[in-house]
This record gives C-alpha cells, sequence and structure tokens, in this order.
C-alpha cells in the first residue's frame, strides 16, 4: 500500500470511530476488481474504498431521508432531482427519489442498462457524473464485452455490528482482442414519483470510480467487478 493510500486509510478509520462516538451514520462503500485469463488464472486484482458517490446519490439519500421533494427540473446545486444515464432530470410537484425495491440494482444477464457498468473513459472523477463517459456495450463484437447478470448478498455480523451489501458482476471477452477498463459506475434503477403516479424507475448513476490505472481484460478472459456497501451500527 502507497503512503498515500496509508494516509488515506487512516483518515477513513478516524471518521468510523469518530462517527460510531456521535452516532452519525456513515456509509462506506468498496470497490473489488479481479481479471482472469483464458486459462482462469488471476492476473490482476484492485482492492480499494470508492468514494466517488456523485450528485444523485446525494440528492437521493436526502429525499429518502427527509421526503425532500424533487420539484425543480433544474439539475444542479440546490435542487433536489436526479439525471439519469440517458441525460433526462426526473423532478416534478412533490415528487420523491425512491429505489423501491433491491431488484433495481439486479439487471439481468445481457443487460447493460443498469446495475454494475464498465467503461473506457479517462476523465477525471466529477460529482456532476450522470452517466460513463464511454460505456462498453454488451455483446462480443469488437470492443464489446458479455454482461452476465448481478447478483447480491446481504449479511449482518453481530459482533462488530455491520450490515453488509455486495453486488457482484462478471464480464466475458469474447470480442477477438483485449479490452482496456478505466471507469466502473453503480447506476440503480430510481424513480422520481408520488403515490398517484410519476416517472418510473430510470437508469441513475450514483458512482461512478475513476480507475487509478487501466485494467486490461485480456481475449477470452474475464472481468469480476464487486461493489461492497455497508454501515456500522453504534454500540
Amino acid at each position: 500500500m502507497s503512503k498515500r493510500l496509508g494516509n488515506e486509510e487512516a483518515r477513513y478509520e478516524k471518521l468510523k470511530k469518530l462517527s460510531e462516538e456521535l452516532r452519525i451514520p456513515t456509509f462506506e462503500a468498496f470497490l473489488q476488481l479481479e481479471v482472469r485469463g483464458r486459462d482462469g488464472a488471476v492476473i490482476r486484482q484492485i482492492n480499494r474504498r470508492s468514494h466517488s458517490w456523485v450528485r444523485n446519490a446525494y440528492n437521493w439519500l436526502l429525499s429518502q431521508l427527509v421526503g425532500a421533494p424533487a420539484n425543480d427540473s433544474t439539475f444542479g446545486a440546490g435542487y433536489v432531482n436526479i439525471k439519469n444515464t440517458g441525460g433526462s432530470v426526473l423532478s416534478g410537484s412533490n415528487y420523491r427519489l425512491d429505489l423501491r425495491s433491491p431488484s433495481n440494482y439486479l439487471a439481468g444477464a445481457g443487460d447493460a442498462s443498469f446495475g454494475i457498468q464498465v467503461g473506457a473513459g479517462t476523465n477525471p472523477d466529477s460529482f456532476e457524473d450522470y452517466a460513463l463517459q464511454t460505456q462498453i456495450p454488451h455483446g462480443v463484437s469488437s470492443g464489446q464485452l458479455s454482461h452476465t447478470e448481478v447478483t447480491r448478498a446481504e449479511s449482518y455480523d453481530a459482533p462488530t455490528k455491520v450490515y453488509r451489501v455486495e453486488m457482484l458482476r462478471y464480464f466475458n471477452n469474447n470480442s477477438g482482442a483485449d479490452i482496456d477498463v478505466n471507469e466502473v459506475g453503480l447506476a440503480p434503477k430510481i424513480s422520481a414519483s408520488v403515490d398517484s403516479g410519476g416517472y418510473a424507475p430510470s437508469p441513475t448513476l450514483v458512482a461512478r470510480d475513476k480507475l487509478p490505472s487501466t485494467v486490461t481484460v485480456p481475449n477470452t478472459g474475464q472481468l469480476k467487478v464487486t461493489y461492497v456497501i455497508q454501515l456500522t451500527y453504534p454500540a
């Protein structure tokens, strides 16, 4: 671990302890990548914190906690709404932002429109990101990766009081050439609605992680991406 990452991790641990003492909920997120070659052997692993939550995530959290309405169609500072991965702002009179179901993370095999996504874009992380810069599509043609379904597992560890959610997706490279991955995103389907109606759940980027270095998935190889989100409850 580099000195910079070591210092960062020490700060996270300090924040975690303070949040427990002050009873302020602090969510932790981790990103894990594993690349396997054609023979199935692991050739690269990345384990790091995911800390690139975008504006959509903040607005979604606020709306859930206090019922803040997504009234205005302006996307930016001071407004509570969401911009989906297609660039449309979802808002309306007294609308609230709602995930509705854990299944809204669980994209099926071949569906790259939501869930865990990967891309080739090299732009730095931005709080205003609402989509991957250059998403890698599903398929077996040049520049494409075959997307498996997104799976989800939940657990609670009583001694540490940690509630943990793990979401995982595999990407198989049958394109005929190596494929470079530089960005990873988490995009559940979120709705903007009231009890009587509103927008159907729409793919919405809540986190975009620009990788510290390019991850190359070799031809006939496989990439495994795991997002882990956890919350430690006070004693």
